[in-house]
Formats: C-alpha cells, structure tokens, sequence
C-alpha cells in the first residue's frame, strides 16, 4: 500500500512537472532584433542591426567565423512566404559575414554562413518555428552573399533556391541549389552559366559560352507530388578530352525524383 502511495506522489510530481514545461511562444517575425536575439541567444547588437554572438559550446564553435572583433555578425538577410496544404508558411534567412577592422573582409573562396529556420502561421499573426538550421551551408564568395528565393516543386513542394557567382581561372559560372524546406536536404543543383571569357577572346576556337535553365511539367502528376522538370541547355562548351576546341552543346535532359534518395535523378531515354 506505502509502495503504491509512493507511486502515486511521484506520478503526480512527474505530471505537475511536465505540465509545467511551456511550449515555446508564438514568435512575431516583424520583431527582426528579437528574432536574432532569440536564435543567436544574444541581446548585443551592432549599430548596423547585426546581432553580435558567440558560441554556446564546443560543436557550435566548430565552424564559427569569427571577426577581428571576437565576436560573429550576423543580420536578417529575408523572409520569404509559401503555403503548402492550405498552411502558410515562412522561410527566414540569416547570414553570419566576417569582418577585419570594422570592413567587410574574406578570402575569395569564402561566402557568408546561411543560416535558415522554418515558421508555420499561428493565431494573431505570429508564427511557430517548426526547424532551425544554424550555419548549415555557405553562399557567394569574398565575404559577400549569393542570391536567394524560393521555387516550387510541386503543387505543395517549396524548395530553397541559393545562387551565386564563380570565377577561377578564367572561367565565370553561376549556379545555382536547391534545399528541400521540409528537411533542408539538397535535392538537385546545376551550373546555369559558363563561360572562358576571362582567359581567351570570342573568336578563339576554344571559346565557349553556355546557359541553362529549369522548366517544370506541371501537367504531369507524379507519385511522389513532385513536378519532373527539363534542363535545358542552350550555346556551346568545351570538347572532350585533347581536342582544343567549343563544340555545340544544345540539349533537353528530364529530370525525376527519385524517391529513394528524395534527390533528382536524370530520366534514361
């Protein structure tokens, strides 16, 4: 009998407890210093808006990039809006830049930290963050962002689009990656454009130039409710193995998902 009281004391401490637990409040998306404060955990600001933070433990730490002052910056980049299913959703994108004696500074290679998290609409206009993804990938290159908006995938499928720029060598691309915003998975990314313009004139026989774009079947219904889509490509590139020259490079290829690996495969004709 003292046994099952006993039992009966702790379950209800236990459940007093739980209940005691909040859930995490409704977060108002046009407080922008309050949503980094609240993401970043803390409340030091930068004149130019930017939360100042530092890493709460060694594995947030890993990748931080650090100013000369200590500290990293990061600002609100956008806030982007969709709706699947009937819910409206949105999508916040932070990025974490690097400074070196108050300028804006990196090596070429490097972009800023993208930082992303994903909100459901809740009463009163404010909205719950259902995922958040610290510093999950980088974009642009010196320091400076790439360019970012969302694309549809399907008649209740968003994807994340990061772009940005590349030259090395002489040769300028741009490409551009898709995330998934139920996971922030890659599920498909290509160059859109290439060219060697940087190392030789327009009249040289290995000069190449091409552009590629997406177009979606949106007529066509899949099982996974994910659109195929074309790429299409459109100038000319660089020949296979030693021949020195540009060739034609004029060419449709579809695209599937693949529901195995949630990634876009290229359909076999």
């Amino acid at each position: 009998m003292k046994k099952n009281i006993l039992f009966t004391v702790l379950l209800c401490c236990t459940m007093r407890g739980l209940a005691q637990i909040p859930a995490n409040p409704p977060i108002d998306l046009g407080d922008h210093p309050g949503l980094l404060s609240l993401l970043f955990d803390s409340k030091l600001f930068a004149p130019n808006g930017e939360v100042m933070w530092k890493p709460l433990n060694y594995s947030d730490g890993v990748s931080a990039n650090f100013s000369d002052d200590g500290y990293l910056h990061t600002q609100l980049d956008t806030i982007l809006y969709f709706t699947t299913y009937g819910i409206s959703q949105a999508v916040a994108v932070f990025s974490t830049v690097h400074y070196e004696k108050g300028v804006l500074s990196d090596c070429h290679a490097c972009g800023v930290q993208i930082s992303v998290a994903v909100f459901d609409e809740a009463l009163g206009g404010k909205w719950n963050m259902q995922r958040f993804s610290k510093h999950f990938t980088t974009l642009g290159s010196g320091g400076e962002n790439g360019e970012i908006a969302l694309t549809q995938f399907g008649a209740n499928q968003w994807c994340l689009n990061l772009s940005m720029s590349w030259i090395g060598q002489g040769v300028f691309s741009e490409y551009t990656t898709f995330y998934n915003l139920d996971d922030m998975e890659k599920v498909f990314n290509f160059v859109v454009h290439e060219d060697n313009s940087g190392t030789l004139s327009a009249d040289s026989e290995e000069s190449y130039s091409f552009d590629k774009s997406i177009h979606f079947i949106t007529h066509e219904d899949t099982d996974s409710g994910w659109w195929d889509f074309e790429i299409v490509t459109r100038g000319t590139r660089a020949a296979e193995g030693d021949v020195k020259k540009s060739v034609p490079a004029n060419t449709v290829e579809r695209y599937h998902l693949d529901w195995d690996t949630e990634t876009y495969m290229k359909v076999c004709e």
